[in-house]
């Protein structure tokens, strides 16, 4: 019965769905445009980028380890600092990926590689929830960061291996393998295997990282979006590095950190529109899967027993500050430390709830007037139609 009911709600839903057409597609560049209105996406594309400048160190790191495992050297990554940053940040990079220090200075090392390299998923979950619930949720630290803590790594990781498959993709074939047809085509195929990886990390970051767990296929446009993004933003910034000869001229031995810190920039605009794009597509094809509505069940199919609270933890509400157990830790510290400002906040409870007290009474006046008001069109129908009884007997 419930197979037949779920048939039948597909059915529905495909129903509702509108056609792509170009219109629809510009209607959606400009529902994307709009919402750089919004000031939180004003400044967020630059914290990323500094957030993947220091995920770049623990990624160099697991590079190097992997690539120890194939026995293959180190080189490479040399030739790409010496390429790309100054030569004394290069030779730091170098001395600190050669490094192998022991005892608490090593456990210190990891902690701070831990929390450098989780800043970007942390970051990377906070917007994409605030995509989601269109800026009403209320994000908490450090629940997202514990969370965030294991997705660098998984992130990280993944980020690793597709570099390792892209550029020593051919020698680890030689040297695993050790057959010349295979390796001919992983460097055919080398370039389509690295834009699908992109896409599997895209789709991980999208569908992973928000506090509110949606239908995969909810996020996949964006992904797709966000994978073509990703693939010509580096192309341009291989170009620019290429045939830019006198960038340095302004920021001297900083020229090739601040080319590197415009690519994070630009990658992490990419990642921003793909995630507004996401939204944009459900709103313009009216596929129903980012509604509020929709935002809500999956919340409440999410924490199941528990979903009506964590609802309104996560989701602010138009009368949040009158409860008191959502108040925020630096609330209920300057609560208790602020001279004054228990008396303010309280106020400002007195106000909010003598407003909402005044709202339903006007809600339940106008219910009731609308009631009197619809029995009195009924009694004049039923005395309406007696009276056409009447005439025809």
């Amino acid at each position: 019965m419930s197979d037949n009911s779920n048939k039948t709600q597909d059915k529905i839903e495909e129903e509702k769905k509108i056609p792509i057409t170009w219109e629809r597609l510009v209607k959606m560049g400009f529902h994307v445009w709009r919402q750089f209105d919004d000031q939180y996406y004003a400044g967020f594309a630059g914290m990323l980028a500094y957030f993947f400048l220091m995920s770049a160190v623990p990624m160099l790191i697991v590079l190097t380890q992997v690539l120890g495992i194939f026995d293959i050297s180190m080189d490479f990554v040399r030739d790409w600092l010496n390429t790309h940053l100054s030569n004394h940040m290069s030779s730091f990079l170098e001395s600190l990926l050669s490094a192998s220090s022991t005892g608490i200075s090593n456990f210190i090392m990891i902690i701070l590689v831990l929390w450098a390299s989780s800043s970007l998923s942390f970051s990377l979950s906070r917007l994409t929830t605030y995509t989601l619930t269109n800026g009403k949720y209320r994000y908490s630290y450090f629940a997202e960061r514990l969370k965030a803590i294991p997705m660098a790594l998984i992130l990280i990781f993944s980020v690793a291996m597709v570099l390792i498959v892209y550029v020593y993709g051919e020698l680890i074939a030689q040297k695993v393998l050790q057959r010349p047809e295979i390796y001919a085509v992983i460097m055919r195929l080398r370039t389509p295997l690295l834009t699908v990886m992109f896409f599997l990390i895209i789709l991980l970051i999208y569908y992973v990282l928000p506090r509110i767990r949606v239908p995969i296929k909810a996020v996949l446009p964006g992904s797709v979006l966000a994978t073509i993004g990703l693939v010509l933003v580096t192309w341009i910034y291989s170009l620019y590095i290429e045939r830019a000869t006198n960038y340095n001229i302004l920021y001297g031995a900083f020229s090739n950190i601040v080319a590197m810190m415009l690519w994070f920039y630009l990658i992490s605009w990419v990642l921003c529109i793909g995630m507004m794009f996401n939204k944009s597509w459900d709103i313009q094809l009216r596929r129903d899967r980012l509604s509020p509505e929709k935002i809500k069940s999956y919340v409440l199919k999410q924490y199941g027993d528990r979903g009506e609270e964590m609802w309104n933890k996560l989701i602010y509400g138009e009368y949040d500050l009158a409860d008191r157990s959502l108040d925020s830790i630096a609330v209920r510290m300057s609560r208790k430390f602020d001279p004054g400002y228990q008396e303010k906040r309280e106020r400002e409870i007195d106000e909010l709830v003598a407003e909402r007290s005044l709202r339903q009474k006007v809600e339940e006046k106008m219910i009731a007037e609308a009631e009197v008001k619809a029995e009195t069109e009924d009694m004049t129908d039923v005395r309406e139609e007696e009276t056409s009884a009447d005439n025809e007997s």
